[in-house]
């Protein structure tokens, strides 16, 4: 007789409550309900002066006590002229009391210029127009050909390719997230390569706070140790670290596409049954996910040590902080998440983790570059020592959530059969990709499946701290399925 490690009526059923985000909550991240309150409380919108024409929300996110929103709007003016705006500011839910007061009416200030403020109450949602990032001082430098030019000279001669001349720049970007990291590639016009081919393109991050100072200990580590040089995973050479603007340089890594892309295109074919042939077909994407695994257990026994180490009992606190900070607006979360979190604790005191190893910790599909035939790993900056099972747990979360949003995306239910097929596809893909770990590496099945369930619960918190709509019942539908088959 099998049993579940997860009780269906106390741990499993509670869980419901998340099914749901509460309607203040919706109404900040829907386009027609933000653009009617601002054109009904912004005098410039309201009287003609100004047209919106688009309203983007990029992002509401709880941090601390905080709900964090970001809109990119566009407007046109009478002349025709049309301009982006960034209006940033605070969400208040019902539970936070009474809004803030403005002074006069509910805007103050010229729309669209420093120093412009105001409250849409109906959404309970107060903004300010924001000029620059202030979380990334160095973004205007790295965007600029000239500035980028300048940095990426001095990084070139520092590195060893002292007589490498640069004669232009292309920045591209090419994943920002504001008030939290920018990533560059920059295309680089060399007027004299000197004498030892200089890298090219170049990538140029930054980041909020010393995640960039934690990828370069990792990049320069793994650099150094026989895994960089072994060819079972290619890395990027680490080129410099500036810890006063927060940079960070690198070389290239060749791409051909990601593993997310090749999951996403594979997973949804097989659910419309339109990928016929060799290319994007499940074949491959095992095929991939093989080499991915094998060589994940080579960067894990490359002996390199870096950063601190994580544990899974510091991964649950940091869930239960998400949960706290949520439970400040929504206080049903806490008891409905309560029994879960109990149990977790309780698995992961019963089963001894392993000793670690230098770990990636934000290992997932997109981190994984495919180029003829080769893998590449990027992104170090959570890198940190760990036991193995959390770079495996956390890839095939992911890998889970890649299957279900592609069923959500092709319209069909997230219910009977085309559910679980979706999900039985997921369990043969995630094993398909420890077993090719497992036949390299030695690792726990128990903790590997300790830290999936954690970050599967993770995701599905995302989906309420990020206000991921179209994300929430996906993600709950894959939880309560690994809860009850685990």
């Amino acid at each position: 007789m099998t049993t579940t490690w997860f009780d269906e009526s106390e741990v499993i059923a509670p869980l419901d409550t998340f099914g749901t985000l509460p309607g203040w909550l919706a109404a900040a991240m829907d386009p027609p309900l933000v653009t009617a309150s601002l054109r009904r409380h912004v005098p410039e919108l309201r009287d003609g002066r100004l047209q919106l024409v688009s309203c983007a929300p990029e992002r509401l996110r709880a941090k601390g006590d905080e709900w964090l929103a970001r809109y990119r709007l566009g407007v046109v003016a009478a002349d025709g002229e049309t301009r982006e705006v960034v209006a940033v500011g605070n969400l208040w839910p019902p539970a936070a009391g009474d809004l803030p007061s403005v002074p006069a009416s509910d805007c103050t200030g010229r729309f669209g210029q420093d120093g412009w403020r105001c409250l849409l109450p109906d959404l309970r949602l107060e903004l300010r127009h924001e000029a620059r990032d202030p979380a990334l001082p160095a973004l205007q430098q790295i965007v600029d050909p000239d500035g980028a030019a300048q940095l990426l000279q001095e990084v070139l001669q520092e590195a060893g390719y002292d007589d490498a001349v640069i004669e232009s720049c292309r920045p591209r970007v090419v994943r920002y997230k504001p008030g939290s990291r920018c990533t560059v590639v920059v295309d680089v016009r060399y007027a004299d390569p000197g004498s030892r081919t200089p890298p090219n393109p170049l990538v140029i991050k930054t980041h909020q706070g010393d995640k960039g100072q934690t990828a370069w200990a990792a990049m320069t580590a793994l650099w150094d140790s026989p895994v960089a040089r072994e060819g079972v995973v290619t890395l990027a050479e680490p080129l410099a670290y500036r810890p006063e603007e927060r940079i960070l340089v690198q070389g290239p890594i060749a791409e051909e596409r990601t593993l997310k892309e090749l999951a996403r295109e594979s997973i949804t074919g097989s659910i419309t049954g339109s990928i016929t042939g060799s290319t994007g077909t499940l074949d491959l994407l095992r095929d991939e996910l093989a080499k991915t695994g094998r060589a994940l257990a080579a960067l894990h026994g490359s002996g390199a040590t870096y950063g601190a180490t994580a544990t899974l009992g510091g991964e649950l606190a940091e869930v239960e902080e998400v949960i706290g900070r949520l439970s400040g607006s929504v206080p049903e979360l806490e008891k409905a998440a309560e029994p879960l979190l109990r149990r977790l604790h309780d698995l992961d005191d019963a089963i001894p983790a392993e000793s670690p190893v230098p770990a990636h910790h934000d290992f997932r599909p997109a981190q994984v570059l495919l180029h003829q035939g080769s893998v590449g790993f990027i992104d170090f900056d959570g890198a940190s020592m760990a036991e193995p099972a959390l770079d495996l747990g956390r890839f095939r979360a992911k890998l889970r959530d890649i299957g279900i949003s592609a069923l959500a995306a092709s319209g069909q239910p997230l219910a009977g059969q085309a559910l679980a097929d979706n999900l039985r596809l997921m369990d043969e893909l995630c094993e398909h990709f420890l077993d090719a770990y497992r036949a390299e590496a030695p690792v726990s099945r128990e903790r590997v499946l300790l830290w999936e369930t954690t970050d599967l619960v993770t995701a599905m918190l995302h989906a309420w701290t990020k206000v991921r709509l179209a994300r929430l019942q996906p993600r709950l539908a894959v939880l309560l399925y690994q809860l009850r088959s685990v």
